[in-house]
């Protein structure tokens, strides 16, 4: 089973990205963690989440990837193989999850991950549990 999960998004002033989305929106933050070595902060937004990276947008633009929460990332990353979609890194193991990074239609990355409750800890446990 696979269900959307997120919408990573960039952002050079992240301060004032969270104010935007907290004043207008009514968004929550979850959790404000450093992660790959930069701040990440996770914010729910109705029954939706986003997730900010403090970062510029890229050559991607602001919106880096959706995330896709998968029950079974290795079936699902067999499918897309057996379909011919590329998976060039395959499935990578992260401190609280595992995942994997495919290019979807239109150029939109995809990040296809599997959370292990067993390993993750609060605040990111309540973000990937939403």
């Amino acid at each position: 089973m696979t269900s959307f999960h997120h919408a990573h998004l960039m952002s050079a002033d992240l301060d004032s990205a969270l104010g935007f989305y907290r004043r207008f929106l009514g968004a929550e933050v979850v959790a404000d963690v450093q992660l790959a070595g930069s701040r990440n902060v996770l914010v729910q937004v109705g029954s939706g989440r986003l997730n900010f990276y403090d970062q510029a947008p890229n050559h991607r633009g602001p919106i880096n990837h959706l995330g896709i929460n998968c029950t079974d990332l290795p079936a699902v990353v067999a499918r897309l193989e057996a379909g011919g979609v590329a998976v060039p890194r395959g499935i990578r193991d992260a401190d609280q999850f595992r995942y994997a990074m495919v290019p979807g239609p239109d150029g939109v990355l995809l990040e296809l991950f599997e959370f292990d409750p067993e390993r993750t800890a609060e605040p990111l446990r309540r973000y990937f549990e939403l």
